[in-house]
């Protein structure tokens, strides 16, 4: 039984795959230009020739091209497929691989951070944040925002296994910062 997170928010791309309900590897292309000339062969590499039984995406925050392109993907797969869909966020995959009780967590944008709270059952604490450099120095000095994570692949799978099952077409990217045209 074969599943896959898909994690295109930042400018990696990032594939994980669990077999048998436990972690096995991840494939990845790290600091490319264009992560859509990689995610699909990266996904064929990572699944070894296999058809996913589930899916998993993470819809946001992070590069709005890089969220429109994981989720449609990943929608594409469980439409077609089939499979189960179900959705974390940056922050959340970020604050499930921590041990510390109560967190505040970043995910990197050129021009700022996005900033979740978690409470020690990695719960959201009010909503998302978009903070931009200047601020988030101010605000991490008062607060330790944790902004580079190792990400712990098998909490983040026991961590799905507790999320609702979606529909692929219910699935949306998670934008939290306004685009220019809407400011």
């Amino acid at each position: 039984m074969a599943e896959i997170l898909i994690n295109t928010c930042s400018e990696d791309v990032i594939i994980a795959i669990y077999n048998n309900g436990k972690f096995d590897r991840t494939e990845s292309v790290i600091g490319q230009k264009n992560n859509s000339q990689f995610i699909m062969p990266t996904i064929k590499k990572a699944l070894d020739g296999k058809n996913p039984d589930k899916i998993y995406v993470v819809n946001g925050p992070g590069s709005f091209t890089g969220v429109r392109l994981g989720v449609t993907i990943a929608k594409t797969f469980a439409y077609t497929l089939e499979i189960p869909i179900k959705t974390i966020s940056s922050l959340e995959l970020k604050a499930v691989s921590l041990v510390e009780k109560n967190k505040i967590v970043g995910v990197k944008e050129n021009n700022g951070y996005y900033i979740g709270i978690f409470d020690e059952d990695n719960n959201q604490v009010g909503d998302y944040e978009y903070i931009d450099n200047d601020a988030f120095e101010e605000f991490n000095n008062k607060h330790h925002v944790f902004t580079k994570v190792i990400i712990d692949y098998n909490k983040v799978y026991n961590y799905l296994k507790t999320k609702e099952e979606l529909n692929p077409h219910a699935v949306k990217p998670l934008y939290i910062k306004k685009i220019s045209v809407e400011k």
